[in-house]
């Protein structure tokens, strides 16, 4: 008789069932006179049977900042032991452990106004929460939702007397963060690599800080807090399945993270596809993440390198003007069955980078401007333009 494998040595690892990790290494990738602080992070998965490729994405569930959460708390009137009940799950909890790793506690929703409406007491308070929810005050409603968090209204309608539970079922859900893999299975495998980019802002004159950035960069220990991940597939953002195909890869700040994967694995494979990077930052000395890797491979003829650091010059250069550059060669890859990658801001630079590949189908391929952006489109179709942007 066969017995079957049990399935409690290969347990399901997702979004509803993340595998612990903890941090190995952190180190600042930035140094001395960056405008920013972006830390590399080490994941040990010697106790999390994770399998990922590059590519792909690491879920993480952070905690909140527990300076906030005591805050929250106070200003709710309830205590950190009180018992509540997690309006999704269902599982009973203290009010502390809902507060610091189940709610959003920054983002304010107009259910949370509803509630403080029907328990709010004072008349111009009442007034003003009524006048919020009026369909044709929904421009003031959107200004006020976007500039306050729960916290400011628990301040600000300080005698609201809210059932907890009623209180904790407002909050939305806190999701999971992603960052691209940093390094190749096949060279670390029994880690994974982040880079994290601590994120911070002003709120009501107070600095704060991004949920996810923070836990990973400050308030996780190393070697001990348990880290809950799980991976998110990508599903064609990964290297070409022909070991021998060029790429192409753009990815200023933090979009260089999955490169830096994709490089390990040819590099341990020993792919003979050549190699070609757009790196671009503020500044070499301080900014240039995971420049000495980058370099060695340079020299030893197995990256084409091209960087555009912003601030070391007069007129601000950035990756898509070391791409126009670099046009006519770009264009010869292309016809050499070269796949483009770009990773990073979607907002300003993905737009430019598609830009500029339109120019260079245009000045290169000697092609009109629809006929550059159906090139473009050709080239996504076959999945040879691929993007990761955020």
């Amino acid at each position: 008789m066969i017995i079957s494998e049990s399935k409690e040595e290969h347990p399901v690892i997702d979004r509803l069932h993340p595998a612990r990790a903890t941090i190995k290494e952190r180190f600042l990738l930035t140094k001395t006179g960056s405008t920013k602080h972006t830390f590399h992070v080490s994941l040990d998965l010697s106790n999390a049977p994770v399998r990922f490729k590059v590519g792909d994405s690491i879920g993480i569930y952070p905690q909140n900042d527990p300076m906030l959460v005591e805050h929250v708390i106070q200003a709710m009137k309830a205590k950190a032991d009180d018992q509540v009940t997690d309006p999704r799950s269902g599982a009973a909890m203290t009010l502390w452990e809902f507060l610091s790793f189940k709610a959003n506690l920054s983002r304010l929703t107009s259910s949370f106004l509803k509630l403080f409406y029907e328990c709010e007491h004072e008349h111009d308070k009442k007034n003003h929460l009524h006048r919020l929810l009026q369909q044709e005050n929904k421009p003031l409603l959107t200004q006020y939702l976007s500039s306050h968090d729960p916290l400011d209204l628990f301040k600000e309608y300080k005698d609201v007397v809210a059932p907890l539970q009623e209180l904790c079922a407002q909050f939305g859900p806190l999701l999971p963060r992603f960052y691209s893999v940093a390094s190749s299975q096949m060279v670390h495998p029994n880690e994974v690599h982040l880079t994290v980019a601590l994120f911070t802002f002003t709120h009501q004159g107070e600095q704060r800080y991004g949920v996810g950035s923070h836990f990973l960069c400050h308030l996780a220990k190393v070697g001990q807090t348990s880290v809950p991940i799980y991976v998110q597939p990508a599903h064609h953002f990964t290297l070409p399945a022909e070991d021998s195909a060029p790429i192409i890869m753009v990815g200023p700040g933090t979009g260089v993270a999955p490169y830096r994967a994709f490089l390990q694995e040819r590099m341990h494979k020993g792919a003979t596809g050549k190699n070609w990077l757009f790196f671009g930052e503020r500044n070499k000395h301080s900014d240039y993440f995971y420049g000495e890797e980058f370099e060695a491979w340079k020299a030893d003829g197995k990256l084409r390198l091209d960087l555009a650091f912003s601030r070391d010059q007069e007129k601000k250069i950035y990756v898509q003007h070391r791409m126009e550059e670099n046009a006519k060669d770009i264009w010869a890859w292309l016809q050499d069955g070269a796949y483009f990658y770009v990773c990073g801001d979607a907002h300003r630079m993905a737009k430019d980078v598609e830009h500029t590949m339109q120019k260079i189908a245009g000045t290169e391929g000697g092609m009109s401007e629809e006929a550059a952006k159906a090139y473009i489109k050709s080239l996504r179709t076959q999945k040879r333009y691929l993007a990761d942007v955020y």
